[in-house]
């Protein structure tokens, strides 16, 4: 298990790597002059040349890629923002939290409505229940996020007055944008829990159960439900990066000062430290639900990690 959990280790250092400069090198294509929006259009040139000076750009990519990785890796230190001229972190530690809270309070409603509804139709296989909850789930994942949250807002906020239309004052300003994000999140999870349930029925020591005479709620929550729940628990940890990325959208919506919505004022604004910060924080997070969906997997199922190492260590 150590020889696994190492291997896992190494290939997401690598991946963040590789991941890293391509975000450094491809903002650094963008049309657009980072030194020009701070100064202003009617800077003259000298003074243009002595802030790319002051700030490093005016050195080689792979030496100002070198530095801001440097500075992360051991300070902490994402940059200057080019548009606000204050510390990137400063920005960020105020949104990050306000994302992290919308996003992980979607994935458990999600997961809490989705398993058992995935559960149920694979039980009731080809019933009506299975129909309708499967067909309807994959409609509403067709719906656009972007215009199901202004439906949601027409309805419940301007016409209903239930909810806030936008801010994030209290917990009533998070409904909407929560809701938003499970109604697009709940067929994916569904269709797993039931193809993964409906290969769990199969099995002999389901048959087994029932004929211990083992009545149906305690055969799906003991044996169906629990062998389901390597791919689920997998699925559990992929949604999150996910899910922070969908909210890019959702949050400049509903106005609520996250992650995503400083993403997007940063990209209108070219301030390319910001948006750098952003996508690297996602791809850390994505990389680190990946190597914990691989350990959880091996350790769930010892023929994983035995087919990657070799053998069970």
């Amino acid at each position: 298990m150590r020889n696994y959990i190492i291997k896992r280790l190494g290939m997401g250092v690598v991946l963040l790597f590789c991941v890293s400069f391509l975000v450094f090198s491809m903002l650094y294509l963008m049309p657009g002059d980072p030194v020009t929006l701070m100064a202003g259009p009617l800077v003259k040139a000298e003074n243009l040349e002595g802030l790319r000076i002051e700030y490093g750009l005016d050195r080689p990519l792979l030496v100002q890629y070198a530095e801001w990785m440097t500075n992360i890796i051991f300070h902490g230190n994402f940059g200057i923002s080019y548009k606000y001229r204050i510390d990137v972190w400063s920005l960020l530690k105020n949104c990050i939290p306000i994302s992290l809270r919308l996003t992980v309070t979607t994935m458990l409603i999600s997961e809490a409505l989705a398993i058992p509804l995935g559960l149920l139709c694979a039980y009731k296989k080809n019933s009506l229940f299975d129909r309708v909850t499967v067909n309807t789930s994959l409609v509403l994942t067709a719906i656009p996020s972007f215009w199901l949250a202004v439906l949601l807002m027409l309805v419940f906020a301007i016409k209903l007055k239930w909810l806030p239309l936008s801010g994030y004052e209290s917990w009533k300003n998070y409904v909407l944008p929560i809701t938003t994000g499970v109604i697009g999140g709940l067929a994916s999870t569904i269709r797993l829990t039931k193809s993964e349930a409906l290969d769990v029925l199969c099995e002999k020591f389901v048959t087994t159960a029932y004929a211990k005479g083992l009545d149906n709620n305690t055969v799906l929550k003991r044996h169906v439900l629990r062998n389901s729940l390597i791919v689920i628990t997998v699925n559990m940890f992929m949604s999150l990066p996910w899910l922070i990325s969908g909210y890019i959208v959702i949050e400049k919506i509903f106005g609520i000062p996250g992650m995503g919505n400083l993403m997007i004022n940063s990209i209108i604004q070219q301030d390319f430290n910001v948006v750098q910060a952003c996508i690297l924080i996602i791809t850390v997070l994505t990389i680190i639900c990946n190597i914990l969906s691989d350990i959880v997997l091996g350790i769930l199922d010892p023929r994983i990690r035995i087919s990657v190492t070799g053998g069970d260590k």
